[in-house]
């Protein structure tokens, strides 16, 4: 089933609301691997919003994939794809090797988490658009994250945990579609995206919504949507 939100949201920039002269994969393509889902989303986006962040999000995934596997030397790395971008880009290997330690644990600095940060909250944007069938361009969004290996048992349960919408998806939305029959890809309204590098649920309440979303099985992150009247 097409949802018909799709129409409407084709009209203007999930982000910004202007004109949308391109389609934006949600996430950015650098963080899936090949082969792409069949049910990628897509949503339309200006070509600044498209491109604006290109650079945050290569160098967001770059640094996860050294983060979580504490190296920058290609043969180390998991996924093929950053180990060729790295390869290709030494400069860039080289700024992230600086943040790690002897042992291989990544530091974070306060740029790049608010790099990650910004990147996040593109992603639940983008992402709430698609699912409830709106735009959050006027909303504030907050983005927390935390690497899953040190949550305690009780936090990442709270984490997977969704809370069920305190009122209905708009009509004619996914979420909406998947709130009154389901898919066989949602499980206790996660969404798996692609195994191992994407998955997300979405939290819809009166003043806004929570996207929450995993990264490579790696982070654990929520990005807060609240409406701007609130």
């Amino acid at each position: 089933m097409q949802p018909f939100t799709d129409q409407r949201l084709a009209t203007f920039c999930a982000f910004c609301g202007s004109f949308p002269s391109t389609k934006d994969h949600v996430p950015p393509r650098v963080f899936l691997d090949l082969p792409h889902p069949e049910d990628y989303p897509i949503i339309g986006a200006c070509i600044n919003c498209n491109r604006g962040a290109s650079l945050d999000e290569e160098y967001v995934a770059c640094l996860l994939e050294v983060a979580a596997c504490g190296s920058v030397d290609p043969a180390n790395l998991r996924r093929q794809k950053i180990a060729r971008t790295l390869g290709k880009r030494p400069a860039l290997a080289a700024q992230l090797a600086e943040s790690l330690k002897p042992g291989g644990e990544f530091v974070v600095s306060e740029e790049d988490q608010a790099r990650l940060c910004a990147v996040l909250e593109k992603i639940a944007r983008g992402l709430w658009a698609y699912e409830v069938g709106e735009t959050a361009q006027s909303s504030l969004a907050t983005a927390r994250y935390a690497q899953i290996t040190e949550l305690r048992d009780d936090q990442l349960e709270a984490f997977m945990s969704l809370e069920q919408p305190n009122l209905l998806p708009e009509v004619g939305s996914r979420m909406m579609i998947r709130v009154l029959g389901g898919t066989d890809k949602v499980e206790g309204s996660w969404i798996e995206l692609q195994a191992g590098r994407f998955s997300y649920g979405i939290e819809v309440f009166s003043d806004g919504g929570r996207v929450k979303i995993i990264l490579g099985d790696y982070i654990a992150a929520e990005v807060t949507l609240e409406t701007a009247d609130t």
